[in-house]
């Protein structure tokens, strides 16, 4: 048989007070389960924060939150590369010289 096939795994996630049934990666199980985990948490706190109710809005604004964290970390990856490239370039400058 196939692994891949082998490997498939139904499983029911809680987001937001419904069930999604989702066929994952067995290997992606943990993963999945804390970021749902995760959400949950997100939800929870901006209902008792903002007073709202509807699980669209709050998943909304959790959907905004993971976006402008995506989006930084981004932008903070694109600078770390920038200061490792000119760092590089001034260790090979640096050893040109001496050779």
């Amino acid at each position: 048989m196939n692994s891949k096939f082998m490997d498939k795994l139904n499983i029911k996630i809680s987001l937001a007070n419904r069930l999604y049934p989702m066929s994952i990666n067995g290997s992606e199980e943990k993963l999945i389960r804390l970021s749902a985990s995760k959400i949950e948490k997100i939800l929870k706190t901006l209902k008792e924060k903002y007073s709202v109710k509807d699980y669209q809005d709050l998943l909304a604004m959790c959907a905004l939150q993971f976006c402008v964290e995506i989006e930084k970390n981004k932008l903070n990856h694109a600078q770390n590369e920038k200061s490792v490239v000119q760092d590089l370039s001034e260790l090979n400058k640096l050893i040109s010289d001496l050779l």
